[in-house]
């Protein structure tokens, strides 16, 4: 009788675990419910899947500079499903990712204290998870399980890591650095501590496994990812628009000061200052003590990635990689106010409402937004435009949108006529690329252009050192097929 009582209030944990990947995902702009338009971002993401599920090539046929498994991850649910297999994709991850967030808070208090922790880190992720936003949160489940397994093999009673473990830790960085590259933080701090402490102990032969056992999760991700892109010529595509453009890009937008000025901005957005905090806290208390090494870990990786986010600018949805972090910070504050309130009846619910204070503004997001999913119908636009634009052409035909958004592609059987699906927004720290574009479109001459029409009505993201020679060309050569359903579509004569 107790095991089955015991295995009962397990099914309502894991049933509560999934309720909490589900409302967070539930407000993505994939849910088939939704027929809001796509951010930016997703646009282009899912323009380059759907060109993979074509035959077509990232990095040579679209230009981006995103790692390549931003747009693989979406394949499979894409090519099943549509949108909807993206969202049963973003599903599952975001499962993973508050499944392993449990996990971890159970070492730093009980079930119910590791279930609130667990609950209110996703409220925070409430105001980073845009929803326009949708495929960032892949990386998630590999930082969730990584930071997991850091606080394993120090919680653990002989701080040791099996073999498997070492190998899942190399997968998971592999896998969230092939998303974006500034994820690396979360593994560069723990890995540095623990390198340190096995260095300063003389134990050369664990340190050795540690070494082989994570670099062999990293061969077993990146040989694939290395034949897949040598094997079909795009290598060196790779290089120049992720590692080289997109290095370029993060360390030449801001200076010193700007890089502080965001660092500022990054640590006090929704109270991303806790975790640091209470980093710096427990290194003080916990000084030479037996998890004193975990804390100089969690805090030195907490500081690198809020340093790296903030070359890239000011944070926004970005702040969703810092969430691992506010699990362990949640369930500490969790249990002092447990204690602050112990003499209380009702010290669960003062705890719940203190912690829905602080993290307000996430679930305001989420209340105001919420209704949007089922009203908002500026998505089901752009399925019109892409059937005007089919109807309009034939197969062969290529089509060219301009700005720095891929909102018409994934609505029309139809080609892009450049690589620079999008312009500027990044592209532009690739040597030649204006000139590039400028002469695919001039010399090849799309069947249709279109021009996004901003919520002002006026014709939004149009760079004029990039377009004005389409520009130009349009006015002599084309005519306007539609100024309806959010973009102006030009047609060649």
């Amino acid at each position: 009788m107790l095991i089955e009582k015991q295995n009962k209030i397990e099914k309502k944990f894991y049933i509560w675990l999934f309720i909490i990947a589900f409302t967070v995902i539930f407000t993505s702009n994939y849910n088939p419910v939704n027929l809001r338009r796509m951010h930016v971002d997703s646009s282009v993401y899912v323009t380059v899947s759907q060109g993979i599920i074509r035959g077509q090539l990232p990095y040579r046929d679209f230009v981006d500079n995103k790692g390549p498994f931003t747009y693989l991850l979406s394949v499979p649910g894409l090519f099943l499903g549509g949108f909807t297999g993206i969202w049963v994709t973003e599903l599952i991850f975001m499962y993973v990712s508050v499944l392993y967030a449990y996990k971890t808070a159970l070492f730093f208090g009980d079930k119910y204290k590791a279930l609130l922790g667990t609950i209110f880190s996703f409220v925070a992720l409430l105001v980073f998870f845009y929803l326009y936003l949708g495929t960032e949160e892949y990386s998630f489940p590999f930082l969730m399980i990584s930071f997991y397994l850091f606080t394993k093999f120090y919680f653990s009673p002989k701080h040791d890591i099996n073999f498997g473990g070492l190998i899942v830790l190399g997968v998971c960085f592999s896998c969230a650095v092939l998303i974006r590259l500034n994820m690396f933080p979360l593994w560069a701090g723990f890995c540095t501590v623990i390198f340190i402490d096995e260095i300063l102990k003389r134990r050369f032969i664990r340190l050795c496994k540690y070494i082989s056992g994570f670099c062999l999760g990293i061969i077993i991700i990146f040989i694939p990812v290395f034949l897949y892109l040598k094997l079909n010529g795009i290598m060196d595509d790779f290089l120049n628009q992720v590692i080289f453009a997109g290095t370029a890009r993060g360390f030449s937008e801001n200076n010193l000061k700007e890089t502080v000025k965001n660092f500022y901005i990054i640590i006090n957005k929704n109270y991303s200052f806790i975790p640091l905090f209470i980093g710096l806290i427990f290194m003080i208390l916990k000084f030479k003590q037996m998890y004193f090494n975990f804390y100089v870990g969690y805090t030195f990786s907490y500081f690198l990635m809020v340093l790296f986010l903030s070359f890239s600018g000011s944070g926004s949805y970005y702040n969703m990689v810092l969430i691992p972090f506010f699990v362990p910070a949640l369930v500490f504050l969790i249990d002092k106010i447990y204690s602050s309130f112990s003499c209380l009846k009702y010290q669960k619910v003062i705890c719940i409402l203190f912690l829905c204070f602080v993290f307000s503004e996430g679930i305001a997001n989420y209340l105001y937004d919420f209704p949007k999913i089922f009203f908002d119908n500026s998505g089901s636009q752009f399925i019109k435009a892409g059937k005007i634009i089919d109807e309009n052409t034939k197969p062969g035909d290529k089509i060219i949108s301009l700005g720095f958004n891929g909102y018409i592609y994934p609505f029309t059987q139809r080609d892009n006529a450049s690589k620079y699906i999008y312009q500027g927004s990044g592209v532009n720290y690739i040597p030649g690329a204006k000139d590039e574009f400028i002469s695919d479109i001039t010399s090849n001459k799309p069947v249709i252009i279109a021009l996004f029409i901003a919520d002002d009505g006026g014709i939004g993201q149009i760079m004029y050192d990039w377009h004005m020679p389409i520009l130009n060309m349009i006015e002599s050569e084309y005519r306007l097929l539609s100024d309806k359903n959010g973009f102006k579509l030009f047609i060649r004569e």
